[in-house]
């Protein structure tokens, strides 16, 4: 959540324009960081200055006698409110946590945030000494003071390389929007492409149990299993495949079976953060199947698809163009 959506969800607070749900989670918020269980400040000097920007927000007449009253709830969100829009933005975020969302109450806590740009690769380890491995344009969040206990996190987009400890009496569970995963201690892929309407899982290790929401045991996938599930049909089909494989790309490798255009065109932006079109071309029918076990360079990549097309490419800054 950015400062304005903060800012919108306060004002519609004052005014009474909430939902009685939304407008818990802003007083579940409230009460987390006056208990000092959410510590929204960078350090001391930061919580000196937005308190003397509250303090300044009062009456005069407070001002002058430092009475320190019980400020009702309703006046302590309407002065930070104030703060906020006149620039102290320091009150809301801190290291990328997500303090409430609208509509959803187990959202009222703050969870963090791990995110990649499109041709960034990054590696995160949980509390429990877990780790994932995001590629390019990917999203994952889990809430830290509970991890410990429900060891969840969710995927928003993208995909991931999960490397999880074994710990029996905490399964490890990852949320999309269309399945959750269970396991207890194994290794797996998990694809939640952005622009695909399909969700893929490749086991390396271990067994994962897939269950969507009509389904709480879609699947048991094994090592060297894999999972493609069709969001809008809900449908789903298994095959088998290498499980040296599954993570592929956190090595440098490409693993494509019979991707068209669309998905070549998404993985050259996810892992080099450049734009594939093409000029003129019918790409409607482009299919591709490769396996490289180390890519050296997008231009080793192109080389190899304009081979396979008898066609050329060009650079225009951060396109790739296609051509004949």
């Amino acid at each position: 959540m950015n400062l304005e959506e903060f800012k919108n969800i306060i004002q519609r607070y004052l005014s009474d324009k909430l939902s009685e749900e939304e407008k818990k989670n802003v007083d579940s918020w409230y009460d987390e960081v006056s208990s000092g269980t959410a510590d929204p400040f960078t350090d001391e000097q930061h919580k000196a200055k937005v308190k003397e920007a509250i303090f300044a927000a009062f009456p005069p007449a407070i001002q002058a006698t430092k009475k320190q009253a019980r400020v009702v709830r309703f006046r302590w969100i309407s002065i930070a409110a104030s703060v906020l829009i006149f620039g102290v933005s320091g009150l809301l975020i801190y290291q990328k946590s997500q303090p409430f969302r609208q509509g959803n109450t187990t959202a009222a806590i703050a969870f963090t945030q791990i995110s990649t740009r499109p041709g960034e690769q990054r590696e995160w380890q949980l509390p429990d000494h877990s780790t994932i491995t995001l590629n390019g344009n990917t999203q994952v969040r889990y809430h830290a003071q509970e991890y410990l206990q429900s060891r969840k996190i969710y995927l928003d987009q993208g995909e991931a390389f999960f490397n999880v400890q074994r710990d029996t009496l905490h399964p490890f569970s990852i949320e999309t929007a269309a399945l959750t995963i269970e396991v207890l201690g194994t290794s797996f892929n998990v694809n939640n492409s952005e622009k695909s309407k399909n969700i893929t899982i490749d086991v390396k290790t271990g067994r994962v149990r897939v269950a969507n929401k009509l389904n709480a045991s879609l699947h048991v996938l094994l090592a060297g299993q894999s999972l493609q599930y069709e969001k809008d049909l809900g449908s789903y089909k298994r095959y088998d495949t290498n499980p040296d494989y599954a993570n592929i790309w956190t090595r440098g490798g490409i693993l494509m079976s019979g991707a068209n255009f669309q998905k070549l065109q998404e993985l050259i932006y996810n892992r080099y953060g450049l734009i594939l079109r093409s000029d003129g071309l019918d790409t409607a029918n482009f299919s591709y199947s490769l396996l490289l076990p180390h890519v050296k360079s997008v231009d080793q990549l192109l080389h190899m698809i304009c081979n396979i097309h008898q066609i050329k490419f060009r650079r225009e800054g951060n396109d790739i163009i296609l051509h004949q």
